[in-house]
């Protein structure tokens, strides 16, 4: 066989030929003799890499079948970096291997393929008697689904990964196989207590609603771990009614465990904890939970703690202040109207302005969005407090951010962009597409990915605030 450099060699000895003979010979002639021999060479070399490496390949496969395990670990981990999707079948079959080690390499090799074919042998592998395998199988999966590559330890990328998002972190238009949420319902029982959490977080990444029961079980975990993933998984996917079986959660033991209840609560306004909330937050006002608390109480919008937030609206504290403002906004307390648009202009905060712009609009008066869309394209907090603040407004709104997708300032374009295909607005798509040419790269790049998350099934995920 022909190497590369030897093709390489090969041509350049003969153009010096050639050059040394066209010295000496008349022009014309049979003088591109060697240019023609050469080219044969060179095809000749091609054809037999192109063999060559179609013959390794197969001998990796065959490899599989060794009785040697070592030859198997390795064949396994070429195959794997072949990238090759022919490799999943054969790789597959080695997921009940006689040696751990194998079963190992097969899975990263899987991991590496990073093909949906690979899912039923990884499903198996949650089942594997070696607790490194069955988390290398978690990982492998929700990198699969979530098109995303982990960096460090498993345990820390699934609830990093998690954290950023706070529903299922999936784009809608991917199906994941029921077989993937009836595995992790049973990793749930797993006696490794990391396994366990793990597999909790990657139910709520994944979006298994369906198992939303074996949460509510393991909220009764003995390990703190494991039940803090549980809630954070139950507040994605859950329900408010389903979110009822978090508020025992709120007199954990573990601080972890109560801030994740806290959060879920959140999210998915479980109105039923505001009495227990309200409780927590009396005992806590001066402490840095007391906080957290008040942040659940103002996204529940429980009417029953309306007073509570008129109390707030005189706070010193600007952070009072500002979560007041959004709960009285989710209470819908209309009345409260005129003396929002009177203090919003006489507050001195950005981010209580921003939150009086978020209630106002919520209570009706949809001129007051305009901060919101040109805090979008904003630096750091504000515009991701923005966009949390356009999430929950909702694709109702998404006709009203049109004009800004003209405006003067390339970040905010940007940000719309974005935004409007988190609302998977489709009726967007008409109205972004000419931003395709905008005069700034980074508004063209965001153009194009909205349009094609747009174009592949509806909304995307919603980043945490």
């Amino acid at each position: 066989m022909i190497g590369a450099a030897q093709r390489s060699d090969l041509l350049s000895s003969v153009d010096m030929t050639t050059e040394r003979k066209a010295a000496h010979r008349p022009c014309g002639g049979r003088r591109r003799r060697p240019f023609v021999l050469a080219l044969v060479v060179l095809s000749t070399g091609l054809t037999a890499a192109g063999a060559w490496a179609q013959g390794s390949f197969d001998d990796l496969v065959a490899n599989l079948k060794s009785p040697t395990a070592r030859t198997r670990q390795e064949a396994a981990a070429e195959l794997g970096r072949s990238r090759r999707r022919e490799a999943v079948a054969p790789l597959s079959a080695l997921v009940r291997d006689p040696e751990a080690r194998v079963r190992l390499e097969v899975v990263r090799a899987l991991r590496n393929l990073r093909d949906l074919s690979a899912v039923p042998a990884l499903v198996t592998s949650l089942q594997d008697g070696d607790p490194k395998i069955r988390e290398e199988a978690i990982s492998t999966i929700v990198e699969i689904y979530a098109e995303r590559e982990r960096g460090g330890p498993i345990d820390r990328f699934l609830q990093a990964f998690s954290d950023e998002y706070e529903r299922t972190s999936v784009a809608p238009y991917t199906a994941v196989d029921p077989s993937v949420f009836r595995g992790l319902a049973r990793s749930l029982r797993d006696e490794e207590k990391g396994i366990r959490e793990e597999s909790a977080y990657a139910i709520g990444i994944l979006g298994g609603d369906g198992v939303v029961g074996d949460l509510v079980t393991t909220l009764q975990d003995p390990e703190g771990g494991v039940r803090a993933a549980a809630a954070t998984a139950l507040g994605k996917v859950g329900t408010a009614e389903e979110g009822k079986s978090l508020i025992p959660l709120l007199a954990d033991e573990s601080a972890t465990v109560r801030n994740r209840a806290l959060q879920a609560i959140g999210v998915l306004r479980v109105k039923d904890a505001g009495p227990a909330l309200r409780e927590l937050f009396e005992q806590n006002r001066r402490r840095e939970l007391g906080m957290r608390v008040l942040a659940a109480l103002s996204r529940i919008g429980d009417p029953a703690q309306r007073d509570i937030f008129r109390e707030l609206l005189s706070s010193n504290d600007p952070e009072e202040r500002r979560l007041a403002i959004e709960g009285l906004g989710r209470v819908a307390d209309a009345s409260m109207l005129p003396a929002f648009k009177k203090d919003f202009q006489r507050e001195k905060s950005d981010e209580v302005r921003l939150a009086y712009n978020f209630a106002i609009v919520l209570l009706g008066d949809r001129a007051f969005l305009d901060s919101i869309a040109l805090a979008l394209g904003g630096p750091g907090g504000g515009a991701a407090r923005a966009r949390g603040y356009v999430l929950e407004l909702g694709p109702g709104m998404a006709p009203d951010l049109y004009p800004y997708l003209n405006d003067r300032d390339a970040a905010v374009r940007g940000a719309v962009c974005d935004v409007l295909a988190q609302l998977g607005d489709k009726a967007a798509v008409p109205r972004v597409t000419p931003l395709l040419n905008d005069p700034d790269s980074t508004v063209a790049d965001r153009a194009n990915r909205a349009l094609e998350k747009l174009r592949r099934g509806g909304p995307t995920s919603t980043p945490a605030p």
